[in-house]
């Protein structure tokens, strides 16, 4: 495994990803504590999905609303 801090992953990013493609896995730190990693991607890996922060809130709200919801119907049975 290669470990890199997030400044030279900038500086390194293609020696990086040529690693990874490589089938090493990269390890990016922030401090000493790991942050991201940098893997293959295989030609039949699904893309990845892709949710802002904003979208993340209003499902996770959503889905506490439905199921307080749902806890409160059972509840008045």
């Amino acid at each position: 495994m290669t470990k890199a801090t997030l400044a030279e992953a900038k500086t390194r990013l293609g020696e990086l990803i040529e690693t990874a493609m490589r089938g090493e896995r990269v390890v990016t730190t922030r401090g000493s504590k790991p942050a991201a990693a940098i893997v293959p991607v295989e030609a039949d890996d699904p893309p990845a999905l892709r949710v802002s922060d904003s979208a993340a809130d209003y499902v996770a709200h959503e889905a506490r609303a439905e199921l307080e919801m749902g806890v409160a119907a059972h509840n008045s049975r």
